[in-house]
């Protein structure tokens, strides 16, 4: 789970810079989408508490990330307007 978390530890940073470019765009997609299947996995298949929960708490931290990243993008460009979200 700290792993799911670790790029959250700069959330105070992006929003105080209004600049996400601290949080990996890639990863942050595939935690999501890990997280997913894994929670999906979990409650329907397995129906183990021990494999969903963490991966449900994965999955909010991703979907955060996210949403910071969509918010903030890459930071300013030299125009002052935001760079694009995949950039």
């Amino acid at each position: 789970m700290i792993m799911f978390a670790s790029p959250l530890s700069t959330m105070k940073v992006v929003i105080e810079t209004k600049s996400a470019d601290s949080i990996p765009l890639p990863f942050t997609i595939a935690c999501v989408i890990n997280c997913v299947l894994w929670s999906v996995v979990g409650v329907l298949d397995m129906n183990d508490f021990n494999v969903y929960f963490p991966n449900l708490v994965g999955l909010a931290a991703g979907l955060a990330q996210l949403v910071l990243k969509g918010l903030y993008g890459n930071g300013k460009s030299s125009d002052g307007e935001n760079d694009e979200f995949f950039q």
